[in-house]
């Protein structure tokens, strides 16, 4: 912000609205998440550590697996706004001291206030992949494991996953959902290279955009599953309710995608 004498850069921008949109945002997601995770709870509301979850209770394995899977989509949308409330708030927080401001560019103009953007709501929601949806949420985390881990051991998705469930705790579900994220990344790049080149028109919203984002919130909303859960016997129950169809999805796609020739580069 500053040059070598002390001099400000440029027009130093208010803070009042950088700080009250984050802020208003936040109320806004602790609200949807206060209503939202008492219509669709993961666990049980009265004993979530001990009683046996929604998720896996008689009533619900009782309903159809298309049914109880909508369920738990619905639930597991209901309770990321309380992580967005809280980097919200935090960003807010964060602004009203110009910790988010990004500086000046080189014309004197300010740049913006992502520094202390942790979560791009619409594109971790909309993301059409693995990589998108990562890069948007948890931002500073992600970077850093970027650097650190997944730079530093020649791209090892493993050490990368293996430390983010290191980092979140002891909780057999952070393992279960983490070692698992790399499946869904062996698919992805897969299909970049042997499937887009055919189907990607380039548009945004096309179809094979449209069925990529679908696909993507598909299989992550399954496999994070026990990241909610925690506890092991819960997680290994609710998905082999499952059939563990996701994993044996994944595989299959991996196998059968794999025989299909890599399509040539068009020549620019």
């Amino acid at each position: 912000m500053y040059d070598k004498a002390g001099k400000p850069r440029g027009k130093i921008p208010s803070q009042v609205w950088p700080t009250l949109r984050p802020l208003l945002g936040s109320l806004l997601c602790l609200g949807i998440f206060v209503v939202g995770n008492g219509k669709f709870p993961l666990l049980d509301p009265t004993d979530p550590q001990h009683a046996i979850p929604v998720l896996i209770s008689e009533a619900m394995l009782a309903k159809p697996m298309v049914e109880r899977y909508a369920y738990s989509w619905l639930a597991l949308f209901f309770i990321r706004f309380k992580y967005y409330f809280a980097w919200m708030n935090a960003e807010g927080a964060n602004n009203i001291w110009y910790a988010g401001f990004e500086g000046f560019d080189n014309n004197g103009k300010p740049k913006g206030w992502e520094v202390s953007n942790n979560i791009d709501v619409i594109q971790f929601e909309t993301a059409p992949n693995l990589k998108t949806l990562s890069a948007a949420w948890n931002k500073k985390t992600a970077n850093w494991l970027a650097k650190y881990v997944y730079i530093r051991t020649g791209g090892s998705l493993f050490a990368t996953y293996g430390m983010s469930a290191f980092w979140h705790g002891f909780y057999p579900g952070y393992y279960l959902f983490f070692m698992s994220v790399p499946l869904i990344a062996f698919c992805e790049r897969l299909g970049r290279a042997k499937l887009t080149p055919r189907f990607d028109n380039g548009s945004t919203w096309g179809p094979y955009s449209i069925v990529c984002r679908i696909v993507t919130s598909v299989v992550c909303e399954y496999m994070i599953q026990p990241f909610q859960l925690l506890a092991y016997d819960w997680s290994i129950t609710n998905w082999s309710k499952y059939y563990f169809s996701g994993h044996i999805a994944c595989v299959v796609f991996y196998i059968l995608v794999s025989t299909l020739p890599t399509p040539k580069k068009k020549e620019a």
